[in-house]
């Protein structure tokens, strides 16, 4: 058996990274990487049980290398029995509709469509080509673009679903595994290319740090890299506790940091809780700036809302920070009586149920879970929705009506949920601001004869 493919076997063991069992998707670009990848993949589906695919992803930046490249890429898997597929990604198109760089959004679609395929397909396991020398471009990259120590502690060999087989393999390794085995790989002139960011650290600077400072550079890069990672796992676990304290997720799916005790964090700690943050919404890669202005944020200096990437907002109001993607609606929801109504934005559910003569002294109000209408003061169908533009209502025991947005705003509530806001209406107007108030004309009085009972949250 090949030293390359014993170290392979030891980095499955070690890492957990295969079980028996599993769907493992190989992205395949019939690079150098990607070939050795597949064939020493292939050699242990017996040994490791487990079903093996390819996948060929057309990013439409090289059209005729491109056909070239997808023919190898099946000939290959067809000379070996290996499933395979091929899929298209329009990346200069998304490149310009989101405004990121070719190589940024190459690799978030790139994941994303692998992330896709796995979930349609039921892959367990997306296999990628990364290996050693690639782990210490990516610590200089990051080292260099400011992204702090999270930066520097690499690709891990593991993220989710993605595994790396080849993590602790070096790129000279893979050229003579190919070479003994006779193995054929296309090359994509695209990384020849002194354009792009990671090839000039591949090509130039760490050839430089080779020959000018240590032929180990590599291997001291990647070292330096691990002991950081030993040293983020502390401090991860630290931000863990304070982050299930202080972070949860609203009805409507936005992400909320807690900010009451924010004066006795350190900045080291704020930046992490972003950064965990961040991470929860999907983003990877995060750069220093991203993380900065969003740590500025917390901390109420000139801005109280930042834009972030592919739509996301950062806002702050009250003592929380909000990170959502806004555009949500509630849709409109008929109401049937008595039954419940399940909402799918936010995900709540509200409870109507008549019931019997109450005291009205202990209906001062609709505030909270619970509200009590008259139904013969309502007029027409009920229906639940999201607050309408310029919408007034007549607050329960106020002397007139109020615009929603006024009234919202006295009562200093976060504009970052304002659209999670369920609204039960009636042919007149507005029922119930829900969880907040009742309009004052379905206000139940000693003389009400039927009574229904709202609820939100009984299921």
């Amino acid at each position: 058996m090949d030293d390359i493919v014993k170290k392979v076997i030891n980095t499955i063991d070690r890492q957990a990274l295969i079980a028996e069992g599993d769907k493992v998707l190989v992205a395949f670009s019939g690079g150098p990487d990607s070939v050795a990848l597949l064939h020493i993949l292939h050699s242990l589906q017996n040994e490791f049980e487990f079903k093996l695919a390819a996948v060929y992803i057309d990013h439409k930046l090289r059209p005729r290398a491109a056909k070239r490249e997808a023919r190898f890429c099946k000939e290959f898997c067809l000379n070996y029995l290996i499933p395979f597929s091929y899929e298209e990604i329009d990346i200069p198109n998304l490149s310009k509709n989101d405004k990121t760089g070719i190589e940024e959004t190459a690799r978030v679609y790139r994941y994303r469509t692998l992330d896709r395929i796995a979930s349609d397909q039921n892959f367990t396991r997306i296999a990628v080509g990364h290996h050693r020398d690639d782990r210490a471009e990516t610590i200089l990259f990051n080292m260099l673009r400011g992204s702090g120590r999270m930066g520097v502690t690499g690709m891990p060999p593991q993220r989710g679903k993605i595994i790396r087989p080849l993590f602790d393999i070096s790129r000279l390794e893979i050229a003579d595994y190919l070479e003994e085995h006779g193995l054929k790989y296309m090359i994509d002139r695209s990384n020849l290319s002194r354009k792009f960011t990671r090839n000039r650290i591949r090509r130039k600077i760490i050839p430089v740090m080779k020959r000018e400072v240590t032929e180990a550079a590599v291997d001291n890069i990647i070292r330096f890299s691990e002991i950081i990672a030993d040293e983020e796992k502390f401090l991860g676990n630290m931000t863990s506790v304070i982050y299930d304290k202080t972070v949860s997720l609203t009805p409507g799916g936005k992400i909320r940091l807690d900010l009451t005790n924010k004066l006795e964090y350190d900045v080291w700690l704020k930046r992490r809780l972003v950064f965990k943050i961040l991470a929860e919404a999907g983003f990877i890669d995060m750069e220093f700036a991203e993380i900065d202005r969003l740590t500025k944020l917390i901390d109420g200096k000139r801005q109280t809302r930042v834009s972030i990437r592919e739509g996301f907002s950062a806002e702050l109001a009250g003592e929380s920070l909000y990170v959502y993607r806004p555009g949500a609606e509630i849709g409109r929801q008929e109401v049937t009586l008595p039954g419940k109504c399940r909402l799918d934005y936010p995900r709540v559910c509200i409870c109507f149920e008549y019931v019997d003569k109450i005291d009205v002294k202990e209906i001062e109000t609709g505030q909270g879970k619970i509200a009590y209408i008259d139904t013969g003061k309502l007029q027409g169908a009920l229906f639940l929705s999201g607050i309408e533009p310029g919408a007034r209502f007549h607050p329960f025991g106020r002397p007139g009506s109020k615009k929603v947005g006024d009234f919202l705003t006295d009562r200093k509530y976060p504009r970052p949920l304002r659209d999670e806001l369920p609204v039960l209406y009636d042919g007149q107007g507005i029922v119930w601001l829900a969880g907040l108030e009742i309009d004052h004309r379905v206000r139940v009085e000693q003389d009400t004869g039927k009574i229904l009972k709202v609820e939100i949250g009984k299921d």
